[in-house]
């Protein structure tokens, strides 16, 4: 997602794997559709506690890149307070994102769709018309 929640890198996997399996996919899948510069902006990354495994975070060290991921524990956690409050200031754009999805685009809130393909353009489309109200 961008700063205004549009979705930049869009995969989709089977319906009993987690999410964060498909992280990784997502960033590389970054490549395709930024050019180097855009890719060397991203300074963050934020996702949910579901998020929270260590090959993410080492993933995205490795690439210079700062994870707000939650921990899934906070007590363990120092700075709980001044970490959620950045974590909610800038989480609210992902879930815009889905609201619009599924609000707006009542055929994405189900998956209806037998074939993969068809259900990610579907996805696509909905994108693309996010970008028209947006970029007007």
């Amino acid at each position: 997602m961008d700063s205004n929640g549009l979705p930049v890198s869009i995969v989709i996997g089977s319906a009993n794997e987690h999410d964060s399996s498909r992280f990784i996919d997502v960033m590389k899948n970054l490549d395709m559709y930024l050019d180097d510069d855009s890719i060397e902006q991203i300074v963050a990354v934020y996702a949910d506690k579901g998020y929270d495994a260590k090959y993410i975070r080492e993933y995205l060290k490795n690439r210079n890149i700062m994870d707000c991921i939650p921990k899934r524990n906070y007590k363990t956690n120092t700075n709980e307070t001044s970490d959620k409050i950045n974590y909610n200031k800038t989480r609210y754009v992902v879930e815009r994102f889905f609201a619009w999805l599924k609000c707006g685009f009542h055929r994405t809130r189900i998956r209806y769709e037998r074939l993969a393909e068809n259900y990610l353009g579907l996805i696509h489309i909905a994108s693309f018309l996010m970008y028209c109200r947006v970029l007007r």
